[in-house]
């Protein structure tokens, strides 16, 4: 009898570690199974994705990156880092644009005086000088030096933010003499000695800025723009067209 019981509950011992060992093994695997589809959707809802670079963010990037060359300076990096990451999915022209319109419409009225820089005067070049500035472009301080930064643009292709220059003197002609920044349909906003103050004029109705004009220039130009701008030589039909 005594053998009996002994058999017994070695076979019950015996069963109760197969059940033991037979539960371990389904819950590993009950884990393991977890993990296998618990883990993509962690990867996939909760790691942040990097956004996709646009055309102009990627050459900028890949040009950065491979070449020990370039040497931005310490403003330059802040506000590539402001604008660039800020912005991105192309809208970065528009964005800079949309600044500089509004930093010149918000200077509207303010007093023209020959010299002048501000904050509370201005000449024409020191206006348009204030304005890019506070969109982050660093352009020259007069007139003729703003008039070879950036990219030609003749009168028929010109866009807003670009800068628009004028001959006035007709002493000299084709002579730069004065700059304002083109806004749209035909209209540029400056700060006019003859106005006295920062005012908007249009080019299609009036004879005297249609006649007087000479150029336009364009700076802001993708990611070229976060750099300071390039000074570029007059070819051949600038040379024409503008006496510098």
């Amino acid at each position: 009898m005594t053998l009996f019981r002994n058999t017994l509950l070695f076979i019950i011992a015996i069963q109760v570690l197969v059940m033991i060992q037979l539960f371990s093994i389904k819950t590993w695997n009950l884990a393991q199974t977890f993990n296998k589809i618990s883990n993509p959707l962690t990867i996939s809802f909760f790691t942040p994705t990097p956004p996709k670079l646009t055309p102009e963010e990627y050459k900028f990037f890949s040009t950065l990156s491979s070449s020990s060359t370039i040497a931005l300076e310490k403003h330059d990096s802040t506000l590539l880092q402001k604008k660039f990451f800020t912005l991105g999915h192309g809208h970065i022209r528009k964005a800079i644009k949309d600044d500089v319109e509004s930093n010149a419409k918000d200077l509207l009225g303010t007093p023209y005086v020959w010299g002048a820089t501000g904050p509370n005067k201005f000449d024409c070049s020191g206006f348009t000088q204030k304005v890019f500035n506070q969109a982050g472009i660093q352009i020259p301080r007069n007139s003729r030096a703003q008039a070879k930064v950036g990219k030609y643009i003749p009168y028929k292709h010109l866009r807003r933010g670009d800068m628009v220059f004028f001959a006035t003197n007709r002493k000299t002609p084709k002579r730069i003499t004065h700059v304002g920044i083109y806004l749209s349909n035909g209209k540029f906003i400056h700060a006019s000695s003859g106005g006295k103050r920062v005012i908007i004029s249009s080019l299609v109705n009036s004879n005297y800025y249609k006649n007087n004009f000479v150029l336009g220039r364009r700076i802001i130009r993708g990611h070229k723009t976060k750099q300071v701008p390039q000074i570029l030589s007059y070819n051949t039909q600038e040379k024409n067209t503008v006496n510098l």
